[in-house]
């Protein structure tokens, strides 16, 4: 035979469900919050004169397709155009 057991006071078990409920929205929310700040690391590259976004990124690429280098060099910088000048400082991922 299997013992039943019962709820002796209501309240006090409302209260507790609650509190267990507000704990884990607080540790979501903090998880949550945190999750965007993952430091990514960059390397910075001078433009010189004559040079174009098509060679920083063959040079810099590793094994990424030239075009998605090329799309991520634009993406960091906020560029809208590959229109670089000698001495501007960009960011390659």
């Amino acid at each position: 035979m299997r013992k039943r057991y019962r709820l002796k006071n209501r309240k006090k078990f409302a209260a507790f469900l609650f509190c267990t409920a507000l704990m884990l929205l607080y540790v979501g929310s903090v998880s949550l919050s945190n999750a965007g700040n993952i430091m990514t690391e960059y390397r910075s590259v001078t433009v010189n004169h004559g040079d174009t976004l098509w060679e920083i990124a063959g040079k810099y690429r590793g094994g990424t397709e030239i075009r998605e280098y090329i799309y991520k060099i634009k993406k960091m910088n906020n560029l809208d155009s590959a229109l670089i000048y000698a001495g501007q400082t960009l960011n390659l991922p």
